[in-house]
Parts: C-alpha cells; sequence; structure tokens
C-alpha cells in the first residue's frame, strides 16, 4: 500500500507548488492512474513516490513505513520503474537489459538467465529469438514490452508507470493496454501509472486521480468518475462523450437478455406464436447446419404481422446475419456496431454459442442507470 499525506513539492526558484498538499492512498494490488493536463504536477507525484525527487513537505509510506527512512538507492532497486521513453540501454541486449537489476541484487547466472527467459515469455516475446537482440532491432511495441519485464526483474511488489504507452501508435498502444491488463491480473502488483489521456485512465484504472495545478481534483473509480465529476474542470477534462465513456467500462454481458427463443428457417411463419410461448422479445433463426443466420423481432413482427409472408422474414434475416457480438465486447462497441449496421438489436454469442440479445433501448438504459449511481 501506498500513502501520501500531506505532500507537497516546491521547486526551487518557484513559488507555487509543482504539488500542493496532496493526500491519497494507493491500496494494494490496485492500479492507480494520475491523469491532467502538462504541467499538473501528476509525474512529479510518481517520481517523489521513488525518491528521485525529494518532497518539501508531507510523508509518503509504503506499507506503513516512511520512506525518507530507506536507501534512496535500495528503495528505487525494490520499485519497478517505466517511462515512455523506454530507456534501454542501446548498447546491450535485450537480456543484458532486464538483467540490470538483478545483478544489482546479486543473484547468480544462472538464475538470472532463469528470470530473463520467463519474463519474455510472458510478455510474448521468444527468448531464442529475442534475448540477445539489441533495442535496435526491436520494434517499438516490442522495446516498450522489454521496458515492462526490466521493471518486473525482480518481481517487485510495485511497480511506477510514467506514460509507458505514449510512444508508441494507437494500434499498438491498444494492444499493449490489454497484454498489460492481462499480466496484471496474473501479477496483483500495485501500480501507479501516469496518463495524460483520460481514456487510457478509464481503461487501466482501478482508481483514477486527477490533478489539476498540482492539486488533487478528485480521486475516485473509474464510474464514480464518469458518473459525478466533481466540477466543471474534471467534466471538460472528461469530455462531452461521458456517457459513452460510462459504456467502456461494462459489457455485453452485463446486460444481456437471457431469455432465448430459436427457430429453423422453415418455422418462420410460426415464430410470433414461439416467441409467446416463451415470453421473448427476439427469436434467433438456425441455419440447417445449426448456426446463427440472424433474428426476428418483436418490432418485425408488429411492423409485417403474424403471417408475413416466409420470404419477407427471410430478407429480415438475411440482413441481421453480421448483427452478433461476443459477451465480452465492451458496451461501447456494441452502440458502435448498431450505428455502424444501422438497427437497434444485436445478437449475443459466447463462441459460436447464442446466449441472449441486446438492444439500444437496453444499453440506453444501462447508461442512464449508471450515470445517476
Amino acid at each position: 500500500m501506498i500513502e501520501l499525506r500531506e505532500v507537497s513539492k516546491v521547486y526551487p526558484g518557484q513559488s507555487a507548488p509543482a504539488v500542493d498538499n496532496l493526500s491519497m492512498t494507493v491500496e494494494k494490488g490496485e492500479t492507480c492512474v494520475l491523469v491532467g493536463p502538462s504541467g499538473c504536477g501528476k509525474s512529479t507525484t510518481l517520481r517523489m513516490i521513488n525518491r528521485m525527487i525529494d518532497t518539501t513537505a508531507g510523508t509518503i509510506l509504503i506499507d506503513g513505513k516512511d520512506i525518507r527512512q530507506s536507501d534512496p538507492d535500495k528503495l528505487r532497486m525494490d520499485i519497478g520503474y517505466v517511462i515512455q521513453q523506454i530507456g534501454l540501454l542501446p548498447h546491450r541486449s535485450v537480456a543484458e537489459n532486464i538483467a540490470i537489476v538483478p545483478r544489482l541484487h546479486g543473484w547468480p547466472k544462472d538464475r538470472i538467465k532463469k528470470r530473463v527467459d520467463e519474463l519474455l515469455t510472458l510478455i510474448g516475446l521468444d527468448p531464442e529469438e529475442s534475448r540477445h537482440k539489441f533495442p535496435s532491432q526491436l520494434s517499438g511495441g516490442q522495446m516498450q514490452r522489454v521496458g515492462v519485464a526490466r521493471a518486473m526483474a525482480v518481481d517487485p511488489p510495485i511497480m511506477l508507470m510514467d506514460e509507458p504507452f505514449g510512444a508508441v501508435d494507437p494500434i499498438a498502444r491498444n494492444h499493449l493496454q490489454d497484454e498489460f491488463l492481462r499480466l496484471q491480473k496474473e501479477m496483483k502488483k500495485t501500480i501507479c501509472f501516469v496518463t495524460h489521456d483520460i481514456n487510457e485512465a478509464i481503461k487501466m484504472g482501478d482508481r483514477i486521480a486527477i490533478f489539476s495545478a498540482g492539486q488533487l481534483v478528485q480521486y475516485g473509480t473509474p464510474q464514480e468518475i464518469l458518473s459525478k465529476p466533481t466540477n466543471d474542470f474534471v467534466k471538460d477534462f472528461i469530455g462531452l462523450d461521458r456517457v459513452v465513456k460510462i459504456l467502456s467500462l461494462f459489457h455485453v454481458k452485463d446486460v444481456a437478455r437471457r431469455t432465448i427463443c430459436t427457430a429453423g428457417e422453415s418455422e418462420l411463419p410460426n415464430v410470433a406464436g414461439k416467441m409467446r410461448d416463451l415470453g421473448a422479445d427476439t427469436c434467433f433463426v438456425l441455419d440447417n447446419g445449426g448456426r446463427a443466420a440472424g433474428f426476428i423481432t418483436w418490432e418485425d413482427i408488429a411492423k409485417h404481422g403474424d403471417s408475413a409472408a416466409s420470404e419477407t422474414m427471410q430478407q429480415i434475416v438475411a440482413g441481421r446475419k453480421k448483427a452478433f457480438v461476443q459477451e465480452l465486447v465492451l458496451l461501447r462497441d456494441a452502440l458502435s456496431l448498431m450505428l455502424e449496421l444501422d438497427t437497434e438489436h444485436l445478437g449475443v454469442m459466447d463462441g459460436n454459442r447464442i446466449t441472449g440479445a441486446i438492444s439500444l433501448r437496453d444499453i440506453r438504459k444501462h447508461a442512464s442507470k449508471k450515470e445517476g449511481e
């Protein structure tokens, strides 16, 4: 656990504090994202935690111990640190870069080699292919992964990350974010993560700390920040698409309706009766192979009538062949697919299995509920 108690930092020659009377707690195993515009104090806060910068006033505790009682070099060796510029030594191989801190800890060579290979495998790089390469032989995304591996080399309980994915392209950044979230589920590190991107903060953080002019403006979970912004600064920083951002916190499975009605293509004239019997508002139509071919809704039946021609229903079904999403898709992305396909309904799948349905009304209702919580 990391505790900051009334922490301030004033740089020499400046009258205004870079960080002003900051108090906050990062719980063990949580990812806390520090976010705000340039010069707001977020990176200064991060660097005070490992004493790269000393505080002017206040106290920082790690697991209850005042960091001023620790040797700065020893403190830094026990905390993982990742920066945007990656910081790999260009004249050293990937393995040598990852091994820097284990060597400082006096690990034997066999243990270091084993740990390097473990970490390369963990971050998705083949040890045989990667360990002897130099940073110049890696892509930006690969270098960033090696930077993360180096920070994890001695399995530190705390990691500090200063815009770690800011120097790579959007596609690589999204992939690295997903990979790191996967790793964090296994590692359960205590992480302080700096970014200027509110979308990255929402995606990566268990809690978000929003800074402005050296002060902590709001601290809470992503849902708390989005649902109840504390003032106009936070509202403006989040952006006009606040409700859409709320949808990025939830998955289709959280909203999907689970009453399932299925019918073969030959049963199209009878789908209304089946739906009434089951109390379902959607009927999934299966092809001869048992695969989802599309679906019919009560709106279709109301528009065309119970006895609509089979050809009419087949056309409706065929137009919805792509109108399916997996359960773990974000609600934001499900909404995007609805707009792309010009439909208010989607079928929900778990692999190849139909598990439910979701509508625009469902998404709107869920967003309104969460916005008010």
